[in-house]
């Protein structure tokens, strides 16, 4: 189930969010009927999870607490125990993301808002989510307080991601070694879903197959073609005079 964590960047309700994936990753989607949560520290990123090199002490190195002394925090076993699912946000498609996280001409964008986004999850493991704060690492602290603020914040060259990030605690129950990737977090696809974008200039063949699919789970009618499929326009029409209409006219 979704929790509103107040520490966070809680995008309004309103927030329209993608999710760009191949085809395998769909059906699995659809088949499982749940949402994919990558152990954070495997996303790809090397920088994922750290602190900027700027960031102060949390506290002073000479504060001593009775017999308890300050000791060295490794952000990456901290890190390694969230799991994550990521979305873009914005009001239109993204060419970019289309490029970045699907087949070409055979991939999907799921379409939705935060709303029901934060509606669609079922059962009792808690998911809180946030946007990505962005920032100049060289110049700029992540602040303390939390161990998801440094998640939350990216260097600012990501910027074009525009992320919203869902952050869930690994299932300790399954967290035996190295192994563990991540977790399948239940949802409802009918809630979550608004719309299903095939890519652009996808084949009809690849369209008729995710319609065939969709169907199945009486989700046909969500299906659309990419807006980015659409036919440029090179010809127009203008109203030009003959010379003898000129001549009449003078």
């Amino acid at each position: 189930m979704y929790v509103h964590h107040p520490q966070l960047f809680t995008p309004p309700d309103n927030t329209i969010l993608w999710r760009y994936m191949d085809f395998t990753k769909f059906v699995s989607l659809m088949e499982t009927r749940a949402l994919f949560f990558c152990r954070a520290d495997l996303l790809g990123d090397p920088f994922e999870g750290s602190i900027s090199p700027v960031t102060p002490p949390a506290a002073s190195p000479d504060l001593k607490v009775g017999a308890v002394s300050l000791k060295q925090v490794d952000f990456r076993q901290v890190i390694r125990m969230k799991s994550v699912n990521c979305w873009h946000s914005g009001n239109f498609e993204s060419a970019a993301m289309w490029r970045l996280y699907s087949r070409e001409h055979e991939g999907i964008a799921i379409k939705t808002t935060f709303k029901r986004f934060k509606e669609s999850f079922c059962g009792e493991r808690e998911v809180v989510a946030s946007m990505v704060k962005y920032i100049d690492y060289a110049t700029t602290p992540v602040p303390f307080g939390n161990t998801m603020f440094p998640l939350i914040h990216k260097r600012n060259s990501f910027q074009h991601e525009q992320e919203v990030l869902a952050i869930s605690i690994l299932d300790t129950n399954n967290f035996e070694s190295d192994e563990s990737v991540g977790q399948y977090i239940d949802i409802n696809i009918g809630r979550l879903i608004s719309e299903i974008i095939v890519a652009p200039f996808a084949p009809d063949w690849f369209f008729d197959l995710v319609q065939s699919l969709a169907s199945h789970f009486e989700l046909e009618n969500k299906v659309f073609a990419s807006s980015l499929s659409e036919k440029p326009t090179f010809k127009a029409q203008f109203l030009i005079q003959s010379s003898e209409e000129e001549n009449a006219q003078k």
